[in-house]
């Protein structure tokens, strides 16, 4: 395959993705079905199972946030998506599939370049009916250039460029500057038409991603004190009738909501964590709480051996991955493969595993429980033990550092402090010989840090991890995608150039976007651009099954490269009274809807 020169620039924007969770192929779907496929629900709507116990109330935990648009990066936007706002689908209860929200049904071209959304009848909160217009309205509200591209950093567009819809990208980016021209329109009140650039099997799943949602115009318009109660105007299950900033919300089932007679509870209290807390049990067992997720390794243990406390866990395992990649430093020694691959094959990956119940050592970066998923992906034979860490010392030894003589002090980068940081540490210097600090930050400082350019004296990796769907376009085109991946294996004068060019501001928008696609292009890793086509080819086909196939051999190639090096899988524990019932989680970070639960206080 030649990969001397970029494709159309329109190709790589629809590769443009967030690295938080999104959702796209559907496993064990057909490529183009019709809406309602695969739909188990008691109503012939795709409404909830809770009609036959109305009534309750439940107190839950959510990560706090400083906003709830859905449209910028925040964790309010998982809270909306619980249950204040409702898109055109749902997924089901296990994530593997969609059931209608504000659409009652849909359909497919047979190109599969066409979906057409027909809405049910259904209100606002305000007693205002719900249009096509109005979806048109918020995404063109969505991709206002002035609103940026997508990112990952809070505060950051949620736009997920990967949807493929036609011209949507290039209008975001400001190279289309007429919003006609994106393929998305009314053709009626009721009716709303999709137009892709080329086939994409995962389009309606990923209409589930909070940045789909639907946003009142006439309550939007204006100021932020849209998103506070007294002036909140939704169409989910429940509205917003009390925030207290840093601390508390409070949810009340919405009247006007269309299926409202499937919605069981009465109301909701959330209760606000700030992210990286410690958080205690105490409340939960005590009965002040009904729902949370357990995080700490000894507070999950404890839960596991206890014969009656076993019965609240609720396990969503290997739903993410912990990784580290290399930071941009004047230090050129990562961009040395065999270097990385020193470090790859040297962490003691079952140590680390080891220090949590909530985590396996991680041959690879896409989770076990993606479809047709397999040991051959991984890009060692070995991921560790003995034979690996052998491996590793002799590459090491080869790069002119025996025993890690001689190697600089590598830093790890961090947004909180988890026990895996100390065991990563460990590890290297063990097996390695090589001296590691920690450096711990503000989740703000940390996303800086990250993406910045450092001189020779700051020299090492950062730690992140991802967690999303686990199906093949999610985790290939979307956790780690091409984008990501090519600026991961720029050297460091290219890297600093596309800074440099991202922040012109003389440039214009279609100016920027090209010239920053053609450094990833140009001064990328062999192996990183080869992963990037191989994302394009896998969109040009409209067969599921090559699809896959081609998103495999992406995947592999990608693990090749060495720029991610997993760490460990993450699965995810959380516990619920015996009386909540209709809990089960899903992949996508906001875990589950509010309208599926219910309460049997018989329980």
């Amino acid at each position: 395959m030649s990969v001397s020169t970029p494709r159309p620039i329109q190709s790589w924007l629809r590769l443009a993705a967030v690295a938080t969770a999104g959702a796209l192929l559907l496993a064990g779907c057909n490529l183009f079905g019709n809406g309602g496929a695969g739909v188990e629900d008691d109503d012939e709507d795709g409404g909830g199972t809770a009609a036959q116990a109305q009534g309750g109330h439940i107190t839950v935990q959510v990560t706090n946030f400083a906003h709830i648009d859905p449209q910028s990066i925040t964790f309010g936007m998982w809270l909306v998506q619980m249950g204040l706002l409702e898109g055109l689908v749902l997924q089901t209860p296990d994530g593997t599939d969609v059931r209608p929200g504000m659409a009652q049904d849909w359909d497919v071209s047979d190109d599969g370049l066409t979906y057409t959304f027909h809405l049910r009848e259904a209100n606002w909160s305000n007693g205002e009916p719900v249009t096509a217009e109005d979806f048109i309205w918020s995404y063109q509200r969505l991709l206002d250039p002035a609103r940026g591209t997508g990112g990952i950093a809070t505060g950051d567009s949620s736009y997920q460029a990967n949807l493929g819809i036609l011209n949507a990208a290039e209008y975001n980016a400001g190279i289309v500057d007429d919003f006609d021209e994106v393929g998305i329109r009314a053709l009626d009140e009721a009716t709303l038409e999709f137009t892709l650039a080329a086939p994409n099997p995962g389009f309606i799943m990923g209409l589930t991603y909070p940045s789909m949602l639907p946003l009142n115009p006439d309550a939007v318009e204006g100021d932020d004190s849209w998103q506070q109660p007294e002036n909140w105007v939704g169409n989910g299950p429940y509205n917003l009738v009390d925030w207290v900033s840093n601390s508390s919300m409070r949810l009340e089932r919405n009247p006007e909501y269309w299926d409202n007679e499937n919605v069981a509870l009465d109301s909701i209290d959330v209760q606000l964590i700030e992210q990286g807390s410690i958080t205690t049990t105490v409340p939960y067992e005590s009965g002040e709480v009904d729902i949370q997720a357990l995080a700490e390794p000894a507070e999950v243990t404890r839960f596991i051996n206890d014969p009656d406390l076993s019965e609240h866990l609720i396990l969503l395992e290997n739903s993410g991955t912990t990784y580290v990649t290399p930071l941009h430093s004047e230090n050129t020694i990562l961009q040395d493969q065999e270097v990385r691959t020193a470090l790859n094959l040297g962490l003691g990956r079952e140590q680390i595993a080891g220090i949590s119940e909530l985590t396996e050592p991680a041959a690879t970066l896409l989770s076990p429980a993606t479809p047709d998923w397999g040991e051959d992906l991984a890009t060692h034979e070995q991921m560790w033990g003995d034979e690996a860490v052998a491996e590793a010392q002799r590459l090491l030894a080869e790069a002119g550092y025996p025993d890690g003589e001689g190697f600089p002090n590598l830093t790890l980068l961090a947004g909180a402090d988890f026990p895996q940081l100390d065991a990563i540490v460990d590890t290297w210097q063990t097996n390695l010989g090589i001296d590691v600090t920690k450096d711990v930050v503000e989740v703000g400082v940390y996303v800086d840090r990250r993406y910045d350019t450092h001189d020779e004296d700051y020299f090492g990796l950062w730690y992140g991890s991802f967690s999303g769907i686990s199906t093949w376009p999610y985790q290939v085109q979307q956790l780690w995608d091409p984008n990501m991946t090519r600026e991961a294996g720029l050297d460091i004068d290219s890297y600093a150039e596309l800074l440099e060019v991202q922040s012109d501001e003389s440039l214009s928008s279609s100016e920027r976007t090209e010239t920053v696609e053609q450094i990833r292009h140009d001064g990328t890793e062999p192996l990183a651009r080869e992963f990037a086509e191989r994302v394009l080819d896998a969109q040009e086909t409209v067969d599921e099954n090559e699809q896959q196939e081609i998103l495999r051999d992406a995947a592999a190639i990608r693990e090749r490269t060495e720029l991610f090096l997993p760490v460990v899988w993450n699965s995810m524990y959380y516990i619920a009274q015996p009386h909540v019932q209709g809990l089960e989680l899903r992949a996508q970070a906001d875990r589950y809807y509010f309208k599926d639960l219910w309460v049997d206080e018989d329980a």
